[in-house]
C-alpha cells in the first residue's frame, strides 16, 4: 500500500545506509589521530590533526543532513500510509451489512479506536521506525508485535466480504416501482442474539399508496419491520416482496432509494442547512432546496436566519432545536421523492408544540402524493387514527388489523392500549 511514495521510501533507504555508514568512518578517523601522535613529528602532528579534525566536522554535518532526509521521507511515506490505511477501512466500514455493527467488537467506539490506534501503529512500523531498522537489526520488541497486530486487523477487514454488500450492482431495478410490499410468513432472529426470535410467522400485505400504522409494546418488532424492508438485515425465513419481487433479487441501492426514513432521532452534519437537505445528492439547485423546505414546514425558520440556507447546523446539528431537525430531516427524504415513506416514531421524543409542528407536516408528506405508501411505527395512538389500517403487533405477529374505527368497535388489544393511554 506504500508502493505510490516508492521513490521517497527508496531516499529514505539511501540516507539511512549512508547514515550507517558514519559509525565506522568515525571510528577510522580517531584512528587516523592516533596514529598522528605515534608516528608523526611534533611539526607534522599539528597539521595532520587538524586536517583529521575538519574532516570529522564535514562528516558531522553531512551525517545531520541525512538524519533529516531519513526521518523526514519515512515519516512523509508512513503518514501517507495511514491516511490510506484509513480511508480504505472505511470505505469498507460502510460496505459491511448492520449486523456487523452490533457486534461488541465493531462497536462506534471500538471502530474509531481501531481507524486511530492500529493505524498509526502500522505507521510506527512503516515510518521511522523502518529507519532505524535500516540502520540496525535489533531484537523484535512489544511495539513491532503491536504494529504487525494492527496490519493483521486491516487485512482481515479488507478481505472481509459483507453479507449485504452495498456496493454491488448487481439485481433487478423496476421501472414503474408501485410501492406494494408483502411480508410472506416472515421469521427473523437477530445474529447477535440468536435465542431471540423477534418476526415469526409475520404476514402483512400494504396496498400502493395505502397508509399503514405498525403499534405495539416495546420489543414487539416494529423497528425491525422497517430494517428489513431497507435491507439492513437479511430475512431468516420466509419471503419479502416488492411488487411481487423478493427483495435478494433487487439492486440493493436502488431498493434504498426507494424508501424516505424519518427516524425518532434525525442524524445532522456540521454543514450548512442546504448541505444537509441535498446530503448524498449532487447537481440539486436552489429551487428545489426550497421547495422541499416549503413542503417540511421550515422554510419561514430559515428564512429568518441570518445566513438563512447558508447557516451551520452545528455538529449533530446542536444550534437547532428538535423540531427543527426533524424537519430538516423530512426535507431531506422528500427532496429525493420516495415511493414509500417510512416513519419511525418519528415525534416520540418531542414536546408537544414541536410535536404538532412535525406531525402536521408528516401528515402532509403523506398525502400530497396520491401512490405514495407509507408506513408508520407509532408511539403515540392519537397520530395514527386517518390509517388505511392499522396493526397491532405482540409476540413478533399481527394479533389484529383494521381502521381506527373497525378496531374501537371490536374492544381487543387497540382499544386497551387506548384505554390505558386516556385517548378514548
Amino acid at each position: 500500500m506504500n508502493s505510490p511514495e516508492w521513490i521517497t521510501i527508496l531516499i529514505g533507504c539511501i540516507a539511512c545506509i549512508l547514515n550507517g555508514a558514519g559509525q565506522p568512518l568515525f571510528a577510522f578517523l580517531l584512528a587516523k589521530i592516533v596514529d598522528a601522535f605515534k608516528y608523526c613529528s611534533n611539526s607534522e602532528r599539528r597539521t595532520h590533526v587538524l586536517i583529521t579534525c575538519f574532516i570529522f566536522l564535514l562528516v558531522g554535518v553531512v551525517l545531520s543532513f541525512l538524519r533529516f532526509f531519513q526521518y523526514a521521507t519515512f515519516a512523509i511515506s508512513g503518514s501517507k500510509l495511514t491516511q490510506r490505511i484509513r480511508s480504505k477501512a472505511f470505505a469498507c466500514l460502510l460496505r459491511q451489512e448492520v449486523a456487523y455493527f452490533d457486534r461488541l467488537e465493531n462497536s462506534s467506539g471500538a471502530i474509531c479506536t481501531r481507524l486511530s490506534s492500529d493505524a498509526s501503529a502500522v505507521q510506527e512500523m512503516t515510518g521511522t521506525r523502518l529507519g532505524a531498522i535500516f540502520q540496525v537489526i535489533a531484537l523484535a520488541s512489544s511495539r513491532i508485535g503491536a504494529s504487525l497486530a494492527g496490519a493483521d486487523t486491516f487485512f482481515y477487514l479488507f478481505d472481509r466480504e459483507p453479507a449485504i454488500d452495498n456496493t454491488s450492482t448487481e439485481g433487478q431495478e423496476l421501472i414503474d416501482f408501485c410501492g406494494e410490499i408483502k411480508f410472506d410468513q416472515v421469521k427473523f432472529i437477530y445474529p447477535t442474539r440468536p435465542t431471540s426470535v423477534v418476526l415469526n410467522k409475520f404476514q402483512l400485505n400494504i396496498k400502493s399508496g395505502q397508509r399503514v400504522a405498525l403499534v405495539g409494546t416495546s420489543g414487539c418488532g416494529k423497528s425491525t419491520v422497517i430494517q428489513l424492508l431497507e435491507r439492513f438485515y437479511d430475512i431468516t425465513k420466509g419471503k419479502l416482496f416488492l411488487d411481487g419481487i423478493d427483495i435478494r433479487q433487487l439492486n440493493l441501492q436502488w431498493v434504498r432509494s426507494q424508501f424516505g426514513l424519518v427516524s425518532q432521532e434525525p442524524i445532522l452534519f456540521d454543514l450548512t442547512i442546504a448541505e444537509n437537505i441535498t446530503y448524498g445528492l449532487e447537481n440539486i439547485s436552489t429551487e428545489d432546496i426550497i421547495n422541499a423546505a416549503k413542503r417540511a414546514n421550515i422554510h419561514q425558520f430559515i428564512e429568518q436566519l441570518p445566513q438563512g440556507y447558508e447557516t451551520k447546523a452545528g455538529l449533530k446539528g446542536s444550534f437547532l432545536s428538535g423540531g427543527e431537525k426533524q424537519r430538516i430531516a423530512i426535507a431531506r427524504v422528500l427532496i429525493r421523492r420516495p415511493k414509500v415513506l417510512l416513519l419511525d416514531e418519528a415525534t416520540s421524543a418531542m414536546d408537544s408544540d414541536n410535536e404538532h409542528l412535525v406531525q402536521e407536516t408528516l401528515e402532509q408528506a403523506q398525502t400530497e402524493d396520491s401512490s405514495r405508501t407509507s408506513l408508520i411505527i407509532a408511539h403515540r395512538l392519537s397520530t395514527i387514527r386517518s390509517c388505511d389500517l392499522i396493526c397491532v403487533l405482540d409476540g413478533g405477529h399481527i394479533v389484529e388489523s383494521g381502521t381506527h374505527t373497525e378496531l374501537i368497535q371490536r374492544r381487543g388489544v387497540y382499544y386497551k392500549m387506548l384505554a390505558q393511554k386516556n385517548l378514548q
